[in-house]
C-alpha cells in the first residue's frame, strides 16, 4: 500500500470526499498556473535568479495538485467499492 491509498483511507475514515479532493485540486491548479506566470513576468524583468523563487513555489503546488489528484482518483475507487447504505 502506498502513501496515497493510505492517505485516501485515512480521509475515507474521516468522511472526506473525493469531490472535496478535486475541488482542492482544481484550487491548486489555479495557483500553480498564477504562479508560473508571476516566475516567467519575473524572470523577464528581474532575471532568472528572481524568478526561482516563484517558481520553486510553483513546483510545490504542483507537487499538491498531484497528489491531491492521486488521492481523489483513490477515494473514487473506494467509494465505488462502499455499500449504498454507508458513506
Amino acid at each position: 500500500m502506498g502513501l496515497h491509498d493510505t492517505l485516501a483511507a485515512k480521509s475515507a475514515e474521516m468522511g472526506k470526499t473525493s469531490a472535496e479532493f478535486r475541488a482542492g485540486a482544481r484550487r491548486k491548479l489555479k495557483a500553480t498556473a498564477l504562479l508560473l506566470v508571476v516566475a516567467v513576468v519575473v524572470g523577464s524583468f528581474g532575471g532568472w535568479l528572481w524568478a526561482l523563487l516563484p517558481g520553486v513555489v510553483a513546483a510545490w503546488s504542483a507537487l499538491q495538485l498531484l497528489s491531491a489528484t492521486l488521492i481523489a482518483s483513490r477515494l473514487e475507487a473506494i467509494e465505488r467499492q462502499a455499500p449504498a447504505g454507508r458513506p
